[in-house]
């Protein structure tokens, strides 16, 4: 009775605890988890039932079986040779006899154009009217008029962007066009793009675009004799075979023999009667399989629940992945694809354990899936934890890339360690191939997950690693325009960059992240920069001319600038929390303290001269707060010492930590001791005293320097 009395009290506080999250969200997320069981069953049982057939002799075949493991073939030479033969692409012959003709008519064109604008005697409106009509081409007019007003010049050279057009569609480097609706129009909207880069004009490229057209035509055309050929010599190169593992059994429409039937049966593949087990299995399999993806997220990982997208997103690419897991099964050139780029997908937008955790899900699921043994599960596993643990750092676009070789060399020293031990001779050249195709598809899953990544960051709303090297270029058009117009602020923020990366690594934050949205805090100060001392240089000051409020306007307005600048340049929701929460609510404390001084008696309230926030929410954002203050005030000690650096920093922590501009962030004190230390360190070595030489040093030097000049040595 105890031990449940206090199971009551665990479950009971442990709702307590939760109970906005589980009333705010629990729907949802069940929905999710219970959509996501009800299709991986439906797969794990698509996938038994498509393995097994229920056919009689003389039957059409459902559907195409293939073989899970090797038997003796009955003969199915016949039908290879047929779908290889059907496989052969038709052989084209290019007619180059065409692009001459069209060459010619070109330069005949050329030549009637060139007349009528040399014939000035003639009205404009009849040499347009002649043009028209001896080359129909459906242009308007006021283009003829255009090319008519051509200078000789300028008509030659009109002629000579023709016939560069017309060769890259039709001349001898060119593809050829083929004599069908989607070759023609392919062919006329690459002599368009072609026309857009040759000539900036847009009356004289439409001429050049309609001339094209008018002129582009077939020129590539099916050669019977060498494609029958071709089909002859690919049927005689498909030798007698064995049906091996993988090997298709039937063919779906086939008539069913019985030599068929015997193969199936040999096989197990052949289904009799109504069995409810694939389907219960299925149920309690993924069942399973769900649990303990989602266990891992609430007990490991709980505020990768916050988001609903997070949470469909995991059930998404489970399903997918194993979706694609059942469509590529036979490929074996794509065997070892899917589960490390899902895993590194998972591991760059997420967490790497939760990457982990569905390599491993996926690698289980892949045995009911594919029907194979356990290499695939092995292999695929170890290949994605490569994969994860090569990605956990991106610093550059090409890190991926080196985490595909790493997946590669996993999977090929995992095969060739399995192959052994069942004993196969690694002389085979079925082995040779499995270790190749494991390598290469480490390198595909590293370019593949690179490249959806760059497709799905966006709908999700999320900052990927190479997004963020990608803003962090100097040449991006925001931090060039910060350069130019406010030089003092770009300088301003690169410091406030290194300070906050530093601080956000110590911390364990995402250092990176903080860098980026460092050198885009203040770009908002590039619209009003001589408001801002940081771009002064010396100059008068337009505060000391302004009253305190208007200041206290022009100031925070820089924030407001920059976001709508983010938004005009379409920078990520992540970056833009830099600029918004980078000040929090902080206080204007000097245009605070001078709207107090010249207070008349109506008062002064302090909320105008607070900016708007939010407080930062994130640890980086708080981080960059804190960098942007004490890069910021440390440049203005005429002593930078390292105790009076540290001094400045932790009052500044303290500050922001007593005006509860960190209370929402999730830094600790001790996070916050962690960071003043790192700031410190930094900034001492930026900001360090020059060496006082002693008085008398300083003496010798002026005499030494004070000496006249011996005399140079005449050269010999």
């Amino acid at each position: 009775m105890s031990t449940i009395l206090k199971g009551r009290e665990w479950w009971a506080a442990m709702t307590s605890e939760h109970r906005p999250w589980l009333k705010g969200r629990s729907a949802r997320q069940w929905s999710v988890a219970v959509l996501t069981w009800l299709v991986v069953s439906a797969i794990f049982t698509g996938s038994l039932l498509s393995q097994r057939i229920d056919v009689h002799v003389g039957d059409l075949a459902p559907k195409t079986v293939y073989a899970p493991y090797g038997v003796v073939d009955w003969g199915a030479t016949q039908r290879a040779r047929a779908e290889a033969v059907a496989a052969v692409n038709p052989v084209y012959t290019v007619d180059s006899a065409i692009y001459k003709k069209t060459q010619k008519t070109l330069v005949d064109r050329f030549s009637l154009i060139s007349s009528l604008a040399l014939d000035s005697a003639a009205p404009l409106a009849e040499r347009e009217a002649v043009a028209e009509q001896d080359i129909a081409i459906g242009l308007p007019r006021v283009i003829w008029a255009q090319v008519l007003s051509l200078s000789p010049a300028e008509l030659n050279l009109l002629e000579q962007d023709s016939s560069v057009i017309l060769s890259s569609v039709m001349g001898p480097g060119a593809n050829g066009i083929h004599n069908t609706t989607r070759g023609l129009n392919a062919a006329n909207a690459y002599a368009a793009d072609v026309a857009a880069e040759e000539e900036p004009d847009p009356g004289l490229r439409l001429f050049l675009t309609d001339l094209a057209h008018s002129l582009i035509t077939a020129n590539t055309f099916v050669n019977h004799t060498d494609t029958k050929e071709r089909k002859q010599f690919v049927a005689n190169q498909v030798p007698l075979v064995k049906i091996l593992k993988g090997a298709t059994v039937l063919t779906q429409g086939q008539r069913v023999t019985r030599s068929d039937i015997r193969v199936l049966s040999e096989l197990g593949l052949l289904q009799r009667g109504i069995n409810l087990a694939p389907y219960v299995g299925s149920l309690l399999f993924s069942a399973m399989l769900i649990a303990v993806l989602s266990a891992y997220l609430w007990f490991q990982r709980r505020q990768l629940l916050s988001e609903d997208s997070q949470v469909a997103f995991t059930g998404a690419i489970l399903v997918l992945s194993l979706v694609s897991i059942s469509v590529l099964n036979g490929f074996s050139a794509v065997t070892y694809l899917v589960i490390p780029t899902a895993a590194m997908m998972v591991a760059v937008l997420y967490d790497t354990g939760l990457a982990m955790v569905l390599a491993g899900v996926l690698s289980l699921a892949s045995t009911i899936v594919t029907g194979s043994g356990t290499t695939f599960a092995l292999v695929s596993f170890l290949g994605s934890l490569a994969g994860v643990l090569g990605v956990k750092r991106l610093s550059h676009r090409f890190d991926i890339l080196w985490a595909g070789t790493a997946v590669g060399l996993v999977n090929l020293l995992t095969l060739l360690g399995l192959d052994m031990i069942q004993g196969a001779s690694i002389v085979q050249f079925l082995v040779w191939q499995g270790l190749v195709f494991g390598f290469v598809d480490g390198l595909l899953a590293a370019a593949l997950a690179g490249g959806l990544l760059q497709l799905i960051e966006g709908p999700l709303g999320l900052v990927t690693a190479m997004k963020l090297i990608e803003l962090s270029n100097p040449n991006q058009p925001l931090l060039r325009q910060l350069l130019v117009k406010a030089p003092g602020t770009y300088h301003h923020s690169i410091m406030v960059g290194n300070l906050a990366e530093a601080g956000t690594e110590a911390v364990g934050g995402n250092s990176l992240l903080a860098r980026v949205g460092a050198y885009y805090h203040d770009i908002g100060k590039s619209k009003r920069p001589y408001f801002f001392v940081d771009n002064q240089f010396g100059r008068e000051n337009p505060h000391d001319k302004l009253s305190p409020t208007l200041s206290a306007i022009i100031i925070s307005s820089h924030v407001r600038d920059g976001l709508e600048l983010a938004k005009s340049h379409r920078l990520p929701e992540a970056i833009v929390q830099f600029i918004r929460q980078h000040h929090g609510t902080t206080l204007m404390k000097y245009f605070y303290d001078r709207a107090l001084e010249l207070d008349t008696g109506d008062g002064v309230v302090e909320q105008d001269f607070r900016y708007e926030g939010p407080r930062p929410q994130t640890k980086e954002t708080a981080i960059v707060m804190l960098a942007d203050a004490s890069e910021a005030t440390c440049r203005t000690l005429k002593k930078p010492s390292p105790q009076m650096i540290e001094q400045t920093v932790r009052r500044l922590i303290k500050e922001r930590l007593q005006d509860g501009q960190l209370d929402e962030s999730d830094l600790t004190l001790k996070d916050l001791d962690t960071v003043a230390h790192t700031f410190t360190r930094v900034l001492t070595g930026v900001f360090h005293q020059r060496i006082e030489y002693p008085e008398r040093a300083l003496r010798e030097m002026e005499r030494g320097s004070s000496r006249p000049t011996p005399p140079e040595r005449p050269l010999a």
